[in-house]
């Protein structure tokens, strides 16, 4: 299963990324082909350009089918939390009398639960952020439970419902692209799980992931998401906010962006940020456009947070820690030093710990090609033989 590839698509919300991969040796991967394209972008009501969505992806998957020596019949998609509405729920299954779990009671488990929800879309996925049995001891991995003797299973699992629209948009594009098998896979659950050790996530942890256009904030909670929740913020409306306040064109703005130090004290009023024609602009003024930025972020998640766990039985959530990653968080210092000040929760970025693609704008595309491969692996050789010892059954 080493040298299995598979190809993954990555909708970020203002870029999307083809690329075919495979694993590496010391958790690396090998990139066999990649291309990225920008577009008009996504917000919460959407697409704003549906074609130009389109365009971009036939564009990114051609280029790379192009130079690629081999087939690509199936590929695994990032599915954009702003598409996605996430259902949590406990359930539990009992037996006449003790009896050792196998893969089977796991999925009549989950079963039993999707079959008491009432939500839209479709289940494009569903995990488990643990399991218990009757002498409640907990288990976070699936395969942990397998052979255990029991006569109470428990789980308190996440489905992640896919908006059918966007579900049918992507067929109908990369069907008639000769792709006809689509495996979609959700953004947050993929970067969490991927980022975060399996040590952090059994305590809770918060994720915030902080696009161009659309950012999400997500409680994580071992291989599970609790809740979640996508609004309209990133990049792009910080260099709003730039163009704006001093009347400039994009390019001047975004360089102001990425040249900025909001986590300086104390800047003198007489200093100026120059641009190419040599016009200068009060470095102070520029903080504060941008830190206005960050507090709406920041008051974003604060609400969240006091909406759903603002009463003292979610101390645990309330003191978790908080991990930032996405483009939205490069270019720039001070976000998370802002967040740290704002909503009390110790917040770290994290990337992928890879040669090159180490900075928090690859986290999404190398989360879907770790879970996509993860997947293939579990469909692998392997995976049937385990099945014979009572193994899940695909």
């Amino acid at each position: 299963m080493k040298n299995k590839r598979v190809a993954v698509l990555d909708i970020r919300s203002f870029e999307v990324t083809f690329l075919i991969g495979s694993r590496g040796v010391n958790n690396t991967f090998i990139v066999c082909g990649s291309e990225s394209k920008k577009y008009e972008g996504f917000s919460a009501s959407g697409f704003i350009d549906k074609q130009s969505f389109r365009d971009a992806v036939c564009s990114v998957v051609e280029s790379v089918r192009k130079n690629y020596d081999g087939a690509v019949e199936e590929i695994y998609i990032s599915a954009p939390s702003a598409f996605l509405s996430l259902v949590a729920k406990g359930h539990t299954i009992s037996f006449p009398s003790k009896r050792k779990i196998s893969s089977q009671d796991v999925e009549v488990l989950f079963d039993g639960a999707q079959n008491d929800l009432f939500a839209s879309g479709v289940c494009v996925r569903r995990s488990a952020m643990y399991f218990a049995v009757g002498d409640h001891r907990k288990y976070f991995k699936e395969s942990d439970l397998f052979g255990v003797p029991t006569s109470l299973l428990k789980g308190a699992l996440s489905y992640y419902f896919l908006d059918a629209e966007f579900y049918d948009f992507l067929n109908e594009i990369l069907n008639g692209l000769g792709i006809q098998k689509l495996n979609f896979i959700p953004a947050s659950l993929s970067q969490a799980t991927y980022l975060l050790p399996q040590t952090t996530r059994e305590g809770y942890a918060l994720f915030l992931d902080v696009g161009f256009l659309s950012t999400t904030f997500s409680v994580v909670y071992g291989n599970g998401i609790v809740r979640e929740e996508s609004f309209d913020y990133g990049t792009g409306l910080l260099i709003a906010n730039l163009m704006n306040a001093f009347n400039v064109e994009y390019s001047v703005a975004e360089e102001m962006l990425c040249t900025a130090n909001v986590s300086e004290r104390g800047v003198p009023r007489d200093l100026k940020w120059t641009d190419g024609d040599g016009k200068g602009y009060p470095v102070w003024k520029i903080n504060d456009v941008i830190k206005l930025g960050f507090d709406e972020l920041s008051e974003k998640v604060g609400a969240f947070l006091q909406t759903h766990y603002g009463d003292k039985k979610s101390i645990m959530v309330m003191n978790a820690p908080l991990f930032v990653t996405g483009e939205g968080v490069t270019g720039h210092s001070g976000l998370v030093e802002h967040l740290t000040g704002r909503i009390n929760h110790t917040a770290q970025i994290v990337a992928p710990e890879l040669p090159y693609y180490d900075k928090p704008v690859y986290s999404s595309r190398m989360a879907l090609l770790n879970m996509a491969l993860g997947d293939e692996q579990e469909r692998g050789f392997f995976k049937k033989f385990f099945n014979l010892l009572g193994g899940r059954k695909k």
